[in-house]
Order: structure tokens, then sequence, then C-alpha cells
């Protein structure tokens, strides 16, 4: 009895430490096309985000600050537009983990949010879709972090920390 509990719990051990080294959503984008030279990437570290946060603030939100202050890293991955629906269907394919939030459309542009929230049901990852029609151009701005509630808000409305 006493074998199975340890045995279990290593596998439990085990398990929690692969979820925390699960790749983001970026991660996995960009392992599909990694010999494509047309999908580039740019990851903001934490050390970077701290540096982000030590500039000049006067005009940015100090709500918005703190919520800056709780993202772990940021990738930005650019692309011609037509890789938009690849990563559409990849965020599909894996509806289990990444879950739709909101999306937009004006003349020249749409795109869509999506979040991956862990076991206790704290969003972990913010993903937005983004292709500009007018520039053809396909982005992906994918953070990592302790994403709450108003960071969510501010970003959905761009304008208001309130629903």
């Amino acid at each position: 009895m006493r074998r199975a509990s340890l045995l279990l719990m290593a596998m439990l051990m085990q398990a929690a430490a692969w979820a925390q080294n699960s790749p983001d959503f970026a991660e996995k984008f960009l392992s599909l096309y990694k010999e494509d030279s047309l999908v580039k990437c740019i990851t903001v570290s934490p050390k970077m985000m701290g540096l982000m946060l030590k500039q000049d603030t006067d005009d940015r939100p100090e709500q918005l600050m703190q919520a800056i202050a709780k993202l772990k890293s940021m990738r930005i991955v650019s692309a011609p537009d037509h890789y938009y629906q690849q990563a559409e269907d990849l965020l599909v394919k894996n509806s289990q983990r990444f879950k739709p939030q909101r999306d937009y459309r004006t003349k020249d542009q749409h795109g869509a949010f999506y979040i991956r929230k862990n076991h206790q049901g704290e969003t972990t990852e913010l993903i937005l879709l983004h292709e500009d029609c007018s520039t053809s151009q396909f982005t992906i701005i994918n953070v990592t972090g302790d994403i709450d509630e108003e960071f969510l808000c501010f970003l959905y409305n761009n304008k208001t920390f309130k629903n």
C-alpha cells in the first residue's frame, strides 16, 4: 500500500511538472512552421518586462502597470495573413486547452482572443490573433502569467477596466 501511494505521488508530481513546462500557444504554432522563413517571433522575457515597467509611466493607468507586472512573458509572432486560418485551426484542435473569448472585426482588421486557465480556474495564458487586411499581415500576441479579469476587460474594451 505504501509503495503504491509513493508511486502515485511520484506520478502526480511528474504530471504537475510537465504541466508547468508545457509549451505556450506560440511555441506550438512555431513548431509547425520552424522551417518557414516567413514566420518570425520576438520573445519578451520577464527581465525585459521588468525593464519596460521602469520606463516613464506618466501616461499609463496604474491598474495597467500592475497587470503588466504580473505577466511572465510575451511572444509576438508575425507572418503573412494566410497563416491566420492555420493558427485558428490549431486553437480549435486544442479546444480543451484554449477557449475562445471575444472577437472583433472592422473594415480592415479582425481578430480573436483566446485564453487558457489552470486547474484553479485562473487565466494563465492569453492569445490574440490579429489580421490586418490592408497590409496582409498576421500577428499572434501570446502572453503568459497571472492574467486577471481587469486586464482582460481592459484589452477587450480597450478603454476601461469596468465590464
